[in-house]
C-alpha cells in the first residue's frame, strides 16, 4: 500500500507542476484578463481591448517582458485606456474563444482568424470587436508603444492607416532588426 500512495503523491506533484507550467505567463504587474472575459468586458465598458499573444515558455515573449512591458508608464498608460486580454496561443486548441464582436470558434481557429502566431504579437481591437492594429516583435521598444496607444486613442485609426498616422506628424514606425 506504501509503494501505491508514493505513486499517487508522484502523481498528483507531477500534475502540479505541469499545471503551473501550463499558464500563460503574462507581463509581471499588469492586470491582463483571460481574453473571453477581456472581449466581454471590452463590450460592457465600450473601451477598446488590448490583446497580448504569447506562451509561457515563449523566451521572445519573456524578452519582451522584461525589456518594454517592465515600464511603469506603459503599464499605467495601457492600464488606463485599455481591457487587457492576454492569449495564450499554447492553450487547449479546443477551447471556445468568443471573439468581440460575438462570433464562437475554437482556439485555434481563433488564432488563425486574429493572427495570433508567431509570438509575440499585439492587437488593438475596437470595442464593436473591429481590428485597429496589429504588430508583433520581441524587440519592439517603448516608445512604439506610445504611438500606437496614441493612434488608438486619438481615434484617427478611423481616418488612416497607421503608416498615414505616424506620416502626418513626421514619425516613423520604429523598425526592429
Amino acid at each position: 500500500m506504501q509503494k501505491n500512495q508514493f505513486y499517487s503523491a508522484m502523481l498528483a506533484a507531477l500534475a502540479l507542476i505541469l499545471s503551473s507550467v501550463a499558464h500563460a505567463r503574462a507581463p509581471e504587474g499588469w492586470p491582463f484578463s483571460e481574453y473571453n472575459d477581456a472581449a466581454q468586458m471590452s463590450r460592457q465598458m465600450n473601451k477598446p481591448m488590448f490583446v497580448y499573444f504569447g506562451f509561457a515558455t515563449c523566451p521572445y515573449c519573456l524578452y519582451a517582458n522584461e525589456h518594454t512591458f517592465s515600464s511603469v508608464a506603459l503599464r499605467k498608460l495601457y492600464t488606463d485606456h485599455y481591457v487587457l486580454a492576454y492569449f495564450d496561443i499554447r492553450g487547449n486548441p479546443a477551447d471556445s474563444i468568443t471573439l468581440p464582436g460575438g462570433e464562437v470558434m475554437t482556439r485555434a481557429e481563433a488564432i488563425k482568424r486574429l493572427k495570433g502566431s508567431p509570438v509575440p504579437a499585439w492587437m488593438f481591437v475596437a470595442a464593436d470587436g473591429r481590428e485597429i492594429l496589429m504588430r508583433r516583435g520581441s524587440r519592439t521598444k517603448v516608445d512604439a508603444f506610445m504611438q500606437f496607444d496614441l493612434y488608438v486613442t486619438s481615434g484617427e485609426y478611423r481616418k488612416v492607416s497607421f503608416e498615414e498616422f505616424l506620416w502626418r506628424r513626421g514619425l516613423r514606425e520604429e523598425k526592429v532588426e
